[in-house]
């Protein structure tokens, strides 16, 4: 698997150039992540391995990868986030426990998770969006969705010419699964058909949590599979590259932040068009990107 730097900031400050681009209503945040783990080289997966004993991030094979057929100033472009979001009026996520199966009690597992998804319209503006997750500080995502799911961003890019046009349906997902076979024939057998109904071009896929990374990247792999470039947004970096996401960008920012702080639309922005840049320029699978801003709450 290649990386590739793409540059090193000056400062501990992050990098701003506007220049370049439940149905449970106990769904309040987990607690704030510790800046030590913003870090160079912090491991996800040691410490998943460490809270889960016997739990082993998922083996994968190859590098399923598609190259863009239609130039980004043409494309179609839906976003895919695992990071709970869901329309008010929908049913959120389940972030009750549940019955946690046989397997999963021996490695501390105290939740199964929920491996539905929510189908968003392009339309949702802002404030009709929530978010039901347990397994990441949601906070500032709260404030502003675009943390995590920046669909106003995206609008913004299609005005600009960035992109042809958004797709009229994105879709969320919680992530947080410990078993994976339910997500992946989740998307296989429902996100995926509806990706090529809407005649999508290409797919920007983000986490939320840290399981959700392990979701995220294997997401990716199905989606790419299947004829459909994609890119990794990542907070994980470690995660994203051992399951050999097709081509993704990682940042050092906390979860619930990977697209920027809340009300930073230039980060956002420039977060989501970076991104999007990968899907035109890399030409062999398994290129991650580390991009070059830094994580200060200002």
């Amino acid at each position: 698997m290649k990386e590739k730097e793409e540059g090193k900031p000056s400062s501990l400050r992050r990098v701003v150039d506007v220049d370049h681009m439940r149905h449970n209503d106990d769904s309040s945040p987990a607690a704030a992540q510790s800046l030590d783990t913003l870090r160079d080289g912090y491991s996800w997966i040691r410490t998943l391995e460490s809270r889960y004993p016997g739990w082993h991030l998922f083996p994968v094979d190859g590098f399923p990868f598609t190259l863009p057929i239609k130039e980004l100033s043409s494309s179609r472009v839906c976003m895919i986030t695992l990071a709970g979001v869901y329309r008010k009026g929908q049913k959120p996520f389940n972030v009750s426990p549940g019955v946690v199966p046989p397997q999963l009690r021996p490695m501390r597992f105290r939740d199964r998770g929920d491996w539905s998804f929510r189908e968003i319209s392009v339309d949702a503006g802002p404030m009709e969006l929530a978010i039901a997750h347990a397994h990441y500080d949601h906070t500032e995502a709260d404030e502003d969705i675009n943390c995590v799911f920046p669909l106003a961003r995206l609008v913004e890019l299609e005005v600009e010419g960035f992109i042809g046009e958004c797709a009229p349906a994105h879709y969320s997902l919680m992530g947080y699964v410990p078993e994976v076979k339910p997500i992946l024939d989740t998307t296989v057998r429902e996100i995926i058909p509806r990706l090529h109904k809407q005649e999508v071009d290409a797919v920007v896929v983000s986490g939320g949590c840290e399981m959700s990374h392990q979701s995220g990247a294997l997401i990716q792999r199905e989606i790419e599979a299947a004829g459909i470039p994609t890119v990794g947004v990542s907070v994980c970096r470690d995660i994203t590259y051992h399951l050999q996401a097709p081509r993704a960008v990682t940042l050092r920012f906390p979860m619930g932040n990977p697209f920027g702080s809340s009300m930073d639309a230039s980060m956002q922005s420039r977060v989501l068009r970076d991104a999007l840049t990968l899907i035109g320029t890399v030409q062999t699978p398994g290129e991650i990107v580390n991009l070059p801003y830094d994580w200060i709450k200002l």
